[in-house]
C-alpha cells in the first residue's frame, strides 16, 4: 500500500476502496441508503474531492435494486452546486456501473440535459468501463499502476 493509500472502509454496506488510488472504488450496497447511509456517502466523498488531487472513480451501482430516493437526489443536486466546482478540477471521471442498460441509458440523457462538472460515463461491467477509464487516466498523464490494473483485470 502506498502512502495516502487506505484499505476498504465498509459503512452502511458502502464500500470505499482506495488501494488502486488515484482510482476509487465506491460499491452501492444492494438494499437502499439510508438518509444517514446516503450522508456517509456525500461527506466521504467529499472528504475525497477535498484533498485536491487528480482521481476517478469507479461508482458500482449494480446491486442496487431501486434508484436513490428523490430527497437523495436533491441532497446529490445541492452537492453538486456547492462542490462540483473543486469536484471538476480535481475528479477527471466517473465510471457508473448500472446492470439495467435502460438505465445507464437514462443516465446518459440525464447527463447530456444536466451536465456535471466530472466526465461520467455508464457501463455494465468494470471490463467494459477499462478501456475508458485508462484513457482518461492517459489524458491526465497519469500512469496505469499495477493495484489500478489488478482492479480493471480481476473484478467483474
Amino acid at each position: 500500500m502506498t502512502a495516502g493509500t487506505l484499505p476498504a472502509a465498509h459503512q452502511f454496506g458502502l464500500i470505499f476502496d482506495e488501494t488502486a488510488w488515484p482510482l476509487l472504488y465506491v460499491r452501492f450496497p444492494s438494499k437502499p441508503l439510508s438518509e444517514e447511509g446516503f450522508e456517509y456517502f456525500i461527506t466521504r466523498y467529499t472528504d475525497v474531492v477535498e484533498r485536491r488531487i487528480p482521481f476517478a472513480t469507479i461508482l458500482d451501482s449494480r446491486g442496487l435494486s431501486t434508484a436513490i430516493t428523490a430527497q437523495q437526489r436533491k441532497r446529490l443536486t445541492e452537492w453538486f452546486e456547492v462542490t462540483g466546482p473543486l469536484a471538476g478540477e480535481h475528479h477527471f471521471g466517473i465510471a457508473v456501473l448500472m446492470s439495467n442498460a435502460i438505465i445507464r441509458g437514462a443516465l446518459k440523457a440525464v447527463t447530456w440535459v444536466a451536465p456535471i462538472p466530472v466526465p461520467i460515463s455508464p457501463y455494465g461491467s468494470i471490463a467494459d468501463a477499462a478501456p475508458w477509464i485508462r484513457a482518461i487516466f492517459t489524458e491526465q498523464r497519469i500512469s496505469i499502476t499495477p493495484a489500478m490494473e489488478d482492479l480493471l483485470n480481476n473484478r467483474v
